[in-house]
């Protein structure tokens, strides 16, 4: 990514109110964390024209977004309750809008902003549900493109479950107390906890708890951004 980009994204994240707080931040990917309180309104801000990976933390309400135009018009829509483990795809564009989350209870996500994914890619438009079963071993490829590919693992067994390597960068995002091992090294992640992988690193997951071990990979071929 040209260094001015860069800077100029980096200076745009800073100016975010603080519900978004940067967990990571690499030359492939940077996550955000957002949370909206129950019936919060956030003032207006702007987000960069960067391809994301909306993954859900928790069981939501519905929230409110108001685009505003460059023309100073508006226009609202209604982002509809979202669920753990549930994902959605952007092929990303140029945001500034206002937030309301309409509900009682709040709403937590993860932005997984891909940087090295050039915009407009109109097969980055994908909507995956939480799953419905948690209590078999799973690896399941959920959205493949040829630049993304997400994968979602679960662990039941006491015993770790084998993840098979990527030959591209990724990110593991956890969805429940889960224990990462690569290289011998173990790393326990918490909901909504992140941990880069490096291309070709293969590694292990396992509970943490008497809870399913339970994460999304998210795996990008990268390539120089063009605007």
């Amino acid at each position: 990514m040209p260094k001015g980009l860069l800077t100029a994204l980096l200076l745009l994240t800073q100016t975010l109110p603080p519900n978004y707080t940067t967990i990571l931040e690499n030359p492939t990917f940077r996550i955000i964390r957002v949370h909206y309180g129950p019936h919060e309104k956030v003032p207006v801000h702007d987000h960069p024209d960067t391809p994301t990976v909306y993954v859900y933390l928790n069981n939501s309400g519905p929230v409110r977004i108001t685009h505003e135009e460059k023309d100073g018009t508006q226009s609202s829509l209604v982002r509809p309750p979202t669920h753990t483990g549930a994902f959605r795809v952007s092929p990303g564009m140029l945001e500034r809008h206002s937030i309301e989350n309409l509900s009682d209870i709040p709403s937590d996500f993860l932005r997984v902003e891909l940087l090295g994914v050039r915009l407009g890619d109109k097969a980055l438009e994908f909507r995956g549900p939480a799953p419905a079963d948690l209590t078999h071993n799973l690896t399941a490829t959920e959205f493949s493109s040829p630049k993304l590919t997400i994968t979602r693992i679960l662990c039941i067994d006491p015993t770790p479950c084998k993840a098979p390597p990527a030959t591209a960068p990724s990110v593991i995002v956890a969805f429940s107390n889960s224990v990462v091992t690569t290289n011998g090294k173990s790393t326990t992640l918490a909901l909504g906890t992140v941990l880069a992988v490096a291309p070709r690193q293969s590694f292990q997951i396992s509970r943490a708890t008497s809870a399913p071990a339970h994460i999304l990979q998210v795996i990008v071929q990268t390539q120089p951004a063009t605007r």
